[in-house]
């Protein structure tokens, strides 16, 4: 897909991989671009091409009004990016069914309506809806198994929703490594990060969205070394618990969860 002249949503844009996403997306002539976080003082406002909005994603309500308000700005959404979402660091002991709701409600829910609407809303024109799941969901990541079930969940959808989908609508899933943001530290509550091994920045991770976008690619995987990590793991099937059992002792010594 052409990006240029495109009518483009982006979510989670204030920071992490969503911001270099969208400082790329500006040396596109006539984009336009409603970039979509919680607290938008961080994404920079320029007359006729950004225009930031705040809106909860986690509920109907937020992605209804998000839809609504992209549609008063260009009628036609041409690329949806469902970048927002958030992890924590944890062990989980005590059950508490909201804090589950909660983390599915940004990370799948939301996504998934939102590719539904986008779906539903198509012309007979090429589209591209893009997801940022994450390298853990196809390989387990200690103390993050909520958020790894959040994204194996969206990673099985779209998998799946691709069948279905009109040949106009490109499906596009994307799964970054562990990126070197504030991501981690927020998921860590304030504590010093941990950030696990296979590593890349955000600006690595917008190159590879914007790039998949042009080459209409189903699947981008950011992370060479986790491409050739994912191919050997098929091989030698102890790869990926190892990998685990060594993250899991990382987080041990650390944390003492």
């Amino acid at each position: 897909m052409d990006i240029h002249n495109k009518n483009i949503v982006l979510t989670g844009a204030s920071s992490g991989i969503g911001l270099a996403v969208l400082k790329l997306l500006l040396d596109y002539k006539g984009v336009r671009i409603v970039a979509v976080a919680r607290h938008i003082e961080t994404i920079p406002s320029i007359d006729g091409i950004v225009f930031p909005f705040s809106a909860d994603l986690s509920n109907k309500r937020g992605v209804d009004s998000l839809f609504e308000y992209a549609q008063s700005v260009f009628v036609e959404i041409d690329v949806f990016i469902a970048n927002a979402g958030y992890a924590f660091l944890e062990k989980l002991s005590n059950p508490d069914w909201k804090h589950t709701e909660d983390i599915f409600a940004l990370n799948t829910f939301s996504p998934i309506y939102s590719l539904q609407k986008f779906a539903e809303s198509g012309t007979n024109k090429p589209r591209c809806f893009v997801g940022t799941i994450s390298a853990v969901a196809q390989v387990p990541l200690p103390y993050y198994s909520l958020y790894c079930s959040t994204k194996a969940a969206l990673h099985q959808f779209i998998e799946a929703f691709r069948y279905e989908a009109a040949s106009d609508l490109q499906v596009m899933a994307v799964y970054p490594v562990a990126t070197r943001t504030a991501f981690f530290e927020k998921a860590a509550n304030g504590k010093q990060p941990l950030i696990p091994f296979l590593s890349q920045t955000a600006e690595t991770v917008a190159k590879a969205i914007v790039k998949g976008i042009e080459q209409d690619k189903k699947r981008v995987y950011p992370s060479f070394l986790f491409r050739i990590f994912k191919l050997f793991g098929g091989i030698f099937p102890f790869i990926f618990p190892l990998y685990s059992a060594l993250e899991k002792r990382k987080v041990d010594k650390r944390y003492h969860l």
